[in-house]
């Protein structure tokens, strides 16, 4: 009896060492489990690209257009440039930037991702490179007085941003890069009345037309 009485005593004694020992195994398993999720989100696609809000800013782009047309000319006059129709533009990105954040943010609640991601910042190299560059060309040919080249400096420019975000994102990202830098080759080779033509192609239809696409195949 005295030696059942032992192994209780003993038995529930070495309950809590066998808890104790479990705890950190348990940790150990949380922070392999912490560790792999952070390397399949460094080394996955940035899935949270918003098609509805890529389509609302390709329509925004084209009342742009249909005022620079119709109202105040295109951002350039000749090799001039023309503020009214550039203050436009510079609106048009400003607001492009907030649709795109909060658009991205909408997805990334809707699908139970994380927002601000390890391939987000990675996508974010990129095309903030390009885009950089892009700002820096607009300067440079409207100090040189060739604002006649803008067509060309913001559909490649933007183009390159996107085929480099593209590499870390779903696939249409990257086919709406390269046709922005197909629309930027016509833009270098067009008559300069053309180039408020191929912007509209670009940053209107063309994100009409990829923005719908990836509502349809990519949840949103």
């Amino acid at each position: 009896m005295l030696h059942a009485m032992d192994q209780g005593a003993g038995g529930r004694a070495a309950e809590p060492a066998d808890a104790a020992e479990e705890q950190p195994v348990r940790r150990n398993a949380q922070e392999d489990l912490e560790y792999i999720r952070r390397m399949l989100a460094a080394s996955g696609h940035l899935s949270i690209v918003p098609g509805r809000g890529i389509a609302l800013i390709g329509l925004l782009a084209l009342g742009v257009t249909a005022v620079n047309r119709w109202q105040t000319g295109p951002p350039w006059r000749e090799q001039d440039v023309n503020p009214a129709g550039l203050a436009l533009w510079g609106g048009l990105l400003a607001v492009s930037l907030a649709i795109g954040v909060a658009a991205m943010g909408r997805k990334a609640r809707h699908t139970g991702q994380v927002f601000w991601s390890p391939v987000l910042r990675k996508a974010l190299w990129g095309y903030g490179a390009a885009m950089t560059l892009g700002a820096i060309l607009t300067g440079s040919v409207i100090y040189e007085g060739r604002a006649d080249l803008l067509a060309e400096v913001w559909l490649g420019c933007y183009g390159a941003g996107l085929t480099a975000a593209g590499v870390v994102s779903v696939a249409p990202v990257r086919w709406m890069g390269m046709s922005f830098l197909l629309l930027a080759a016509g833009a270098a080779v067009a008559p300069p009345w053309a180039g408020l033509l191929l912007l509209g192609l670009g940053f209107g239809w063309v994100h009409l037309a990829f923005g719908a696409y990836i509502a349809w195949k990519h949840d949103g």
